[in-house]
């Protein structure tokens, strides 16, 4: 999960310089979502709402 946060980070600064880069953000958004669901760290609202953020793409 780690490697995946300091991904989503670098991605981001990325997306801040150009645009091109945010279809990898949104990925790495959501692989870190199911990651914190998979782990137990988030509340049953948003492990739902990260599921279906998953499901949906």
């Amino acid at each position: 999960m780690k490697r995946l946060r300091a991904a989503l980070k670098t991605v981001a600064e990325l997306v801040s310089e150009d645009v091109i880069y945010l279809p990898i953000f949104e990925r790495l958004e959501r692989e870190v979502a199911l990651a914190e669901v998979q782990a137990g760290t988030l509340d049953p609202v948003e492990k739902a709402r990260a599921i279906a953020r998953a499901v949906r793409h």
